[in-house]
């Protein structure tokens, strides 16, 4: 048998095979592992004092009008350590083996009890069987089983927490919810007994872990920044005069929902002429006009992990001379800023890189006459760390694993003291950047950025251009 009839007769046995595969998989299968969260809690509780507690809760649901609910959005830290996405419950992590509710362990975690009339209504709830069967742990408990007497606190040293800062006492409810009685408890004995909280030792710990990407968090930031970047690269195609803000943001947006992001890593900015000049314009009601650029600041949130991506182009497809000064400046700028993303530097070299060629840039083109007038036209910091958080926690240095934003902006809103043919340009680029060994990486590259690039871009063809 030839090399030919022997693929063609494989790919006739494999094919199948692989068919049956894909439709097995109902679900997404790409979540971080119970194995990944059980080494953050081991990592957390390493850095814990002999004698410490790392107490963490779920986020609470709140009301959004008369009896409904905002959409669940489960905290960031709890979900870092759990995996798990339901309200109502509390992780509790020991440096030393203690003893609550018969069961021995340096982890114990209380959730919400199974109840069929809720589950018709809002979905299954995993309760203790499923959590231990899901996440893999031991010590799993309801949250009605947590009373002020489950747990002796006065053995405890430090309470290392972030929970008084995170809105869990707030009165969303009519009725105290469980979340909030298991928080009553804790805040009721800490205070009873005096136990110090570690706050900026918590901080400080969580910042180190969170900071560092692991593999597994690493690859769904990839795949949040792909799926941004293909957004963006729509609405460079699809864009014309006569269209809203709010369509190129539903543009967008369905790239995200199309391509497995459960939501928005923020909320869309999609801000053409005088409102690009609006760092956070959420509006997104212009109809843009010829000779327009929109500013869109969106970005995919993928299994909890958010890419953070801004691309600015022209609603015509080609840039004014005025318009391609200014973008190829902040590119510039952007370009400088990456460069200086490299191990070791401080988290600040990717700013210092930037401002300069923006304040030089805007100094030579008559915009500002000093570097205290340019900052006026780029009021914003260059970079912030990425991760669960669009605005995440991370060290001062720049270490492998890091992700970090780069993203120079320049922002002339009308009635500026400059020439008017800069009036209403704002122009920011931004790109996710994760530090590597030798260097960097940009996450979002899936995406261009240089001024032919897009005009090209916005010469091809769009599901959504008619």
């Amino acid at each position: 048998m030839n090399t030919k009839k022997l693929i063609s007769w494989l790919l006739i046995i494999v094919a199948p095979l692989l068919s049956l595969a894909q439709q097995t998989t109902l679900y997404p299968n790409d979540y971080l592992t119970p194995e990944f969260h059980a080494g953050r809690r081991a990592a957390f509780k390493e850095k814990l004092s002999q004698n410490g507690v790392g107490i963490f809760f779920a986020s609470q649901v709140r009301v959004r009008n008369n009896d409904v609910d905002y959409l669940y959005a489960q905290s960031k830290n709890f979900y870092y350590f759990t995996g798990l996405e339901e309200s109502d419950a509390l992780l509790l992590l020991f440096k030393q083996p203690v003893t609550i509710l018969n069961k021995t362990g340096t982890e114990f975690i209380f959730v919400k009890n199974r109840d069929p009339q809720k589950e018709l209504w809002t979905g299954k709830i995993l309760g203790v069987e499923g959590v231990k069967e899901r996440y893999k742990m031991e010590n799993v408990f309801t949250n009605d089983q947590f009373t002020p007497g489950t747990f002796d606190f006065s053995t405890i040293d430090s309470i290392y927490s972030a929970y008084r800062g995170e809105g869990i006492f707030s009165k969303y409810k009519r009725a105290e919810d469980p979340l909030t009685h298991m928080a009553n408890i804790v805040d009721s004995v800490i205070v009873a007994q005096n136990k110090p909280i570690a706050s900026r030792s918590t901080q400080m710990i969580l910042s180190s872990l969170r900071g560092i990407k692991q593999p597994e968090e690493i690859t769904l930031i990839t795949k949040a920044a792909a799926i941004s970047a293909e957004g963006h690269n729509d609405v460079m195609r699809a864009i014309k005069p006569g269209m809203t803000e709010y369509q190129a943001q539903a543009i967008l947006e369905y790239h995200f929902k199309y391509n497995g992001s459960e939501y928005p890593g923020y909320p869309s900015i999609n801000g053409a002429a005088e409102n690009a000049c609006v760092l956070h314009y959420e509006t997104n009601t212009k109809l843009m006009n010829d000779g327009d650029m929109l500013l869109s600041d969106c970005a995919a949130e993928y299994h909890g992990y958010s890419a953070d991506v801004t691309r600015t182009v022209p609603a015509n497809g080609k840039f004014t001379d005025a318009q391609k000064i200014i973008y190829e400046l902040v590119l510039k700028a952007q370009d400088a800023g990456i460069a200086a993303c490299i191990p070791g530097a401080p988290f600040g070299a990717a700013d210092a890189a930037a401002r300069k060629v923006v304040n030089e840039g805007l100094i030579q083109l008559g915009i500002a006459a000093n570097d205290t007038e340019a900052r006026k036209y780029f009021p914003h910091s260059t970079s912030h760390h990425l991760g669960l958080d669009v605005h995440d926690m991370g060290p001062r240095t720049l270490l492998p694993g890091v992700v970090l934003t780069v993203e120079p902006g320049i922002y002339i809103p009308p009635g500026s003291n400059c020439d008017k043919k800069w009036w209403s340009i704002g122009v920011r680029i931004e790109d996710d950047i994760l530090i590597t060994e030798t260097g960097n990486k940009n996450l979002s590259a899936g995406s261009p950025r240089t001024v032919s690039a897009i005009e090209k871009m916005a010469k091809e063809k769009s599901i959504f251009k008619k």
